[in-house]
């Protein structure tokens, strides 16, 4: 009976101690639930910035964390609490939070959480701008732990940090070591991917071959599976494989399994048709491709090439000019939109141009009438351009060569300045870009005999200072456009390299309007196509004070209007969720 007494008054302390128990650990496990929640929607937007529902799920997760150490500071979970809370704080910014109870971990942890807050610790010092105490400790790390997951993030913020510091051979090094080691299969597509893009950016496409094969193995993604599908057949078109690319893209034309990029591999088997220099099946594709997918981005892409075709290979500028103007019309955030603007007004621009050269030329064959009255019929139905004659002829060979990849015509009409007045400014330009057109031909015969005739004729030419200056030849020096046209021709195969030059043509001239025209592209593309918008204000801006009256400037402004109101929606968003 006495037994039976004890037991019966031990049952309400039991089940209170086991009630308690349930609670601090249901409280942590909401807390792990909400980390991971928070971790899956950051590593689907990995690359860009952190979504607001991961900071908000991040900041639940301190939430539920403090209830742990305030009920139950007594729990065993008290140090995965902390160290979970101060991973938390790492994504949301909060340094210094997160540093203060990492010490607490590094007093009182166990070995491998104090292996992990010293990681922890160390990518916090390098966000609050201690960086070379960062790459010191995240070394160290390396050599010392035994565990393999911690010494992987080693290598990745590692990597991540020579990105920063822009030292291309660590970064790699870096990258390619925590993919090896990385045993989290989500984490390890991530990782993969980066270093493909970057591989295929650099162009060594042995590397990003491989890179993309395992995205495919371990990417959780879909998109990002899909889109390690698409750049291997862009390697086998780069690499000539053309016969193997093309079996490839049909097979996954009629395979079920690739039907959301079906329009994609449409465009990618045009690219290969261009590649081989066959127009025609190349026309018959993207006329199916316009019918197919109407009013979607990858009609408006289509468009855009058919518009290319028009204008570099069967010279119909009319056509070309339908073709461009449809782009933004079948999908309006195209990435391609700014570029068919430019090319819409380089059209109009010849154009004009070019009815004012045969303004000229009229003009000139007129002068032997002997008739006055009939010379001044001509002249009052054709007023006198407003460019000089030998300008006419450069801006036109300007556009042929750099905005309608024609070289061989754009070639002649600088030749043609070349035959008339030597004491015109635009003389010893078109001998400057005869020389670079054609030494980036491979012509070194010719470019050579128009820097001989430069350096002859015009020794004191800013021009002549400037080709034969050391180094010359350097892409970062190359004529504004020469370095457009390159950024432009980059786009469709390589956007990240593509990005890059349009970025070196700022930085070469940021006066011409050639610049405003690559500005206005960079932020639209950070913009639209990266959701980047601190990037895009970054070009936008630069559009509003070097270009205040351009046209670049007036579409930059009202976008800039719009996204200033989204980001200050979202912060109020954001302070919501933190209360």
């Amino acid at each position: 009976m006495y037994r039976i007494c004890r037991l019966v008054h031990l049952i309400p302390i039991t089940v209170s101690l086991l009630l308690l128990s349930c609670a601090y650990f249901n409280t942590f496990y909401n807390a792990e639930k909400y980390f991971q929640e928070a971790d899956r929607i950051r590593l689907e937007k990995a690359g860009k910035s952190i979504p607001l529902r991961a900071i908000d799920n991040y900041g639940k997760t301190i939430q539920k964390c403090r209830v742990v150490l305030t009920d139950y500071p007594e729990s065993k979970l008290v140090n995965d609490a902390i160290l979970l809370m101060a991973k938390a704080q790492y994504y949301r910014a909060e340094y210094d939070e997160a540093i203060t109870n990492l010490k607490i971990i590094n007093e009182k942890g166990s070995l491998h959480q104090i292996a992990e807050a010293k990681y922890w610790s160390a990518v916090c010092k390098w966000k609050k701008g201690k960086t070379q105490t960062a790459i010191n400790e995240l070394s160290a790390i390396i050599k010392v732990t035994d565990d393999e997951r911690i010494k992987a993030q080693c290598h990745l913020s590692l990597a991540d940090i020579a990105n920063e510091l822009e030292r291309s051979e660590d970064f790699l090094f870096h990258l390619e070591e925590g993919a090896k080691i990385m045993k989290d299969r989500a984490k390890k597509g991530i990782v993969y991917n980066k270093l493909a893009d970057i591989a295929f950016n650099n162009e060594n496409y042995d590397v990003a071959e491989s890179a993309y094969k395992e995205v495919i193995k371990n990417s959780l993604t879909k998109e990002k599976v899909e889109n390690a599908h698409i750049q291997l057949l862009k390697i086998s078109r780069i690499s000539g494989d053309h016969r193997s690319a093309e079996r490839k893209i049909k097979s996954m034309l009629v395979d079920e399994k690739f039907k959301n990029i079906k329009g994609e591999l449409e465009l990618e088997l045009v690219q290969l048709y261009l590649a081989q220099g066959d127009t025609d099946n190349t026309i018959v594709r993207l006329e199916s491709i316009i019918k197919d997918y109407h009013r979607t981005k990858i009609s408006a892409e289509a468009y855009y090439l058919m518009g290319q075709i028009n204008l570099s290979r069967i010279w119909n500028p009319k056509i070309a000019k339908e073709n461009f103007s449809q782009v933004k019309k079948e999908y309006n955030r195209s990435e391609y939109g700014p570029i068919a603007d430019s090319k819409i007004k380089a059209i109009e621009g010849y154009s004009e141009s070019l009815n004012s050269l045969k303004i000229y030329e009229s003009v000139s064959l007129d002068t032997m009438v002997a008739d006055t009255a009939i010379n001044d019929s001509i002249k009052k139905k054709n007023p006198e351009p407003s460019k000089t004659y030998e300008e006419l002829l450069y801006h036109l060979g300007d556009l042929e060569a750099f905005s309608f990849d024609r070289l061989d015509t754009g070639i002649v009409f600088f030749k043609k300045i070349l035959s008339n007045d030597s004491t015109s400014k635009f003389y010893p330009k078109a001998l400057f870009t005869l020389s670079l057109i054609y030494s980036d031909i491979g012509d070194t015969i010719e470019s050579s005999k128009y820097k001989n005739i430069l350096q002859s004729k015009f020794p004191k030419s800013d021009y002549t200072s400037y080709i034969f200056k050391e180094d010359n030849f350097n892409n970062e020096k190359r004529p504004i456009e020469l370095l457009f046209l390159k950024a432009e021709n980059l786009w469709a195969s390589n956007p990240a390299v593509s990005m890059n030059e349009f970025k070196k043509v700022i930085k070469t001239d940021s006066l011409s309007e050639v610049s405003a025209s690559a500005a206005y592209f960079l932020g639209y593309q950070y913009d639209h196509t990266y959701a980047m918008v601190d990037s895009a204000f970054k070009y936008y801006e630069w559009l509003s004070i070097k270009h205040p009256m351009s046209e670049q400037n007036n579409l930059a402004k009202s976008r800039v209007r719009l996204l200033k109101q989204l980001v200050s929606s979202s912060k109020q968003d954001s302070i919501s969720t933190v209360k």
